[in-house]
Parts: C-alpha cells; sequence; structure tokens
C-alpha cells in the first residue's frame, strides 16, 4: 500500500484498509479464503496503527477468515503524547511565518535542525556503508532474501528522488493530529478499558472492542524491538507494552540505535523473529557458512543466490516480481 501527500484518510479509515486489503490477499490465495498464518508488523507510527489492526482482527467476525499468529512493533510510537516529538513537533507544524515567502523554508529548516535529530543514533553511518555493499552487489539485508523483495527495493530505490522533497505543511499537520494523536489517544482510551474488564467477573457483557482487546493482551505473541537511544522513548514504552497491554511479549533493545536504524546495522530481524515465531523457520542460511551477521559487509549478508551481479531495474516492475494492488 501507497499513501501520497494528498491522503486525508482518517486514522479509521487507514485501519479499514488495511483489514480490506488482508482479506483482499486471503481471498486472492488458492485454497479458500481463510489465512491460517497472518503476522503483522508495524514501525514507529505503523506500530500503533498494526496494534489497532491486530485489535479489530480478533473480533469474531474475522474468526474463520483471518488467524493472526503475531505482531510485531518495531520503536511503536503509542508513547508519541508523552515524547518531545508531541512538544516539538505539532508547533513547527502549526507555525506561520513573518514572511511569508520563507514559511517553507522556514519549516524545512526547523525539521532538519529540531524533529530529525530526535530521531538519530550512533549507527547511522552505517546506513551509508550498507547502501555502498548493496550498490557493489556485495550483500543485502537479511530481510531481503528472495528474488520478489529484492525488486520491491528496487522499486522504492527508484521513487526516493520522488520521496526527497519535505513533507508539505499541511500534511504533517494533517498525520500529527489525525493520525499520531488520534491513534495515540485510541490506544490509552483501549489500555484504560482492559484494566477495568480485567476486574470484571463476567466479560460477556463487555463490549466488542474492549473483548477483542483482551484477547490480544492475553493470547497474541508480540515483539517489541526498540532502539537504545530513541527519544520517543521507546524502551520506557516497551516496558509498559509488555507489562500492560501485551501479557505474551519478547522484548528486544537494539544497542547504540536510534528511532530509525533500529532494523539496520548489527540486528538480523529475520532470525530475532525465527526464534520468537519458530514455526516461520524457512531460512535461506542453509547454504552459507554461517548466518551470522556480517561485519565485513557492514551489517548486510551474502546474496540469497550469490550472483556477482545484482537484479537488473527492468525486472523491478517484471509479472513475476511485481502486481499491481487495486487501492479502490
Amino acid at each position: 500500500m501507497k499513501i501520497d501527500n494528498a491522503d486525508r484518510s482518517t486514522f479509521v479509515k487507514l485501519k479499514e484498509r488495511i483489514v480490506e486489503y488482508l482479506l483482499k490477499e486471503c481471498k486472492g490465495r488458492s485454497g479458500g479464503s481463510n489465512c491460517d498464518k497472518v503476522y503483522l508488523m508495524g514501525e514507529s507510527f505503523g506500530g500503533i496503527l498494526s496494534t489497532e489492526v491486530a485489535m479489530e482482527l480478533n473480533k469474531p467476525k474475522y474468526k474463520e477468515l483471518i488467524d493472526l499468529k503475531g505482531l510485531v512493533l518495531v520503536n511503536p510510537a503509542t508513547s508519541y503524547l508523552r515524547s518531545i516529538v508531541y512538544e516539538l513537533a505539532p508547533p513547527i507544524a502549526a507555525a506561520k511565518s513573518s514572511i511569508p515567502a520563507l514559511e517553507g523554508a522556514e519549516y524545512a529548516f526547523r525539521l532538519l535542525t529540531e524533529v530529525v535529530p530526535l530521531f538519530l543514533g550512533e549507527r547511522e553511518h552505517r546506513f551509508v556503508q550498507q547502501l555502498i555493499g548493496i550498490i557493489l552487489f556485495k550483500g543485502l539485508p537479511p530481510v531481503v532474501n528472495n528474488a520478489q523483495r529484492e525488486a520491491y527495493m528496487g522499486r522504492v530505490a527508484f521513487a526516493i528522488p520522488l520521496r526527497l522533497k519535505f513533507m508539505p505543511k499541511d500534511t504533517f499537520r494533517w498525520r500529527l493530529k489525525e493520525w499520531m494523536e488520534v491513534g495515540s489517544s485510541r490506544f490509552e482510551d483501549r489500555l484504560k478499558a482492559l484494566r477495568v474488564a480485567r476486574h470484571v467477573k463476567d466479560t460477556v457483557d463487555v463490549d466488542a472492542d474492549t473483548q477483542a482487546t483482551l484477547k490480544v493482551s492475553e493470547e497474541l505473541r508480540t515483539t517489541i524491538v526498540v532502539g537504545e537511544l530513541d527519544a520517543m522513548p521507546s524502551v520506557e514504552e516497551a516496558e509498559r507494552l509488555s507489562s500492560e497491554m501485551f501479557q505474551n511479549a519478547h522484548v528486544h533493545v537494539v544497542k547504540g540505535s536510534g528511532h530509525i536504524s533500529s532494523c539496520g546495522g548489527s540486528l538480523h530481524l529475520i532470525e530475532l523473529l525465527r526464534e520468537v515465531f519458530p514455526e516461520v523457520n524457512v531460512s535461506r542460511c542453509s547454504g552459507y557458512k554461517s548466518c551470522d551477521i556480517s561485519e565485513e559487509l557492514h551489517g548486510l549478508e551474502p546474496r540469497y543466490d550469490n550472483s556477482p551481479i545484482g537484479m537488473m531495474p527492468w525486472q523491478y516492475w517484471s509479472k513475476d516480481n511485481y502486481r499491481q494492488v487495486d487501492r479502490h
């Protein structure tokens, strides 16, 4: 799914679109409309959204359609309302310049100097080293372990020049208010309702949303990956989530990592997820002497196909590697 800057979907609408997408994907599978192994993963705001989707999928009406097996949260922004980002970002989005012609430049400058540094850690320099390794076909991120994923990475790379433009201020303001704030508030409301429901002897009279929250809280296996230096603050939030919301949670702290680098550098996310979800244990490491992260490749792994030359750009959109999704 792609969300462009003109999109003004509400938080609830975003959730509905993802559920619709999952149902459509399940229906398109050979063998029926049931998906018996579904795992959700969300990073930052995606952590709020994927949690909300998990609650929705645990309602009775989806029982025979989608079997949610696990939830993965990476630096989830459920702590947004208590974070320094909440203090700094909305005023920047709402600020008016005394010189209208300079408003865009002032907005971009404040984003770069006040907000972006909050998301950085000690490992960001590894990104440049990894990028060089990818360009030279020496290695790939551990998650890129087949041709379809390499093609997707290539398509994203081609789109980067179009996305390097700063997000328009009105889009930034909308997403902070309607997505981050509304989503975080909705999560806090769920948590409050959960605390009350846990003291109710008979949950039959509890509303459907709270019953779904109870089910997720008590049964859903959840992995929470957070950067040690994230300013959100994600480490503190992981402790709160694992003690108050998710009773079956595994927390992994990435040392020296900020908000945007937790899944790069030294973290082998695929191997971590295989430890937590052992049933997802189709490893590509059998053809290699070791599955350890390579320091020589700055956290990358050797190519999945051992090819000295990577996939050509025209293959990114081939019928084997790309399928257009109808968003309507």
